[in-house]
């Protein structure tokens, strides 16, 4: 997975260079990178998300799409996260036949959206003004990154706090032990 990497595609043809919001690459080697390119990587990205801003909403469904289209992105997805500038907020794009058939979503009457996504094997859900990722076959939702740390911590906090008590517990039980001794060597001395 990448965010804000170029992406450089080339053939005899063309060349393309875009630079993806998010790009999901499954069987490429997991590594820090200044940027992609698809003829050295030998793959293209499985999935692209672009987050539409101001400055840039206007190629999201123009020639952005038209160049993952190109280089055979097999899902690509919109997102308008303020609203305004794309209808629906939420958008996938599925390549079939070498070209994008938009996926059709759900929306909710509560404002919600979601489109499911065969690449990620997740359902992006547009609720509460965020994008979340719906894991169907956990039925739970994928963690941010702070959720997650906070619940390590959490967990963590919880295995000290375990051994803490084994702790306690063992100390209680030396010194119970060596007042008995102590006790047991006192009325050895009286006899």
């Amino acid at each position: 997975m990448g965010t804000d990497l170029l992406l450089f595609h080339k053939d005899a043809q063309r060349k393309e260079v875009v630079a993806p919001d998010l790009m999901v690459v499954f069987g490429v080697p997991a590594k820090m990178r200044d940027s992609y390119d698809v003829r050295k990587e030998g793959k293209v990205p499985d999935f692209v998300l672009e987050v539409a801003s101001k400055g840039t909403y206007r190629n999201d469904l123009g020639s952005k799409k038209d160049k993952y289209e190109w280089m055979g992105v097999r899902e690509y997805c919109v997102f308008d996260p303020k609203g305004g500038m794309h209808r629906p907020r939420l958008q996938l794009f599925r390549l079939e036949g070498g070209a994008y058939e938009r996926v059709s979503g759900r929306g909710d009457p509560d404002g919600s959206l979601a489109v499911t996504s065969e690449t990620l094997g997740l359902e992006l859900r547009f609720e509460d003004d965020r994008l979340r990722l719906w894991d169907p076959a956990a039925q739970e939702y994928l963690l941010k990154y702070q959720e997650e740390h906070a619940g390590r911590l959490q967990e963590r906090a919880g295995r000290l706090q375990e051994r803490t008590g084994r702790l306690e517990e063992r100390d209680k039980r030396i010194a119970s032990e060596q007042r008995v001794r102590d006790l047991e060597s006192r009325l050895a001395g009286l006899k």
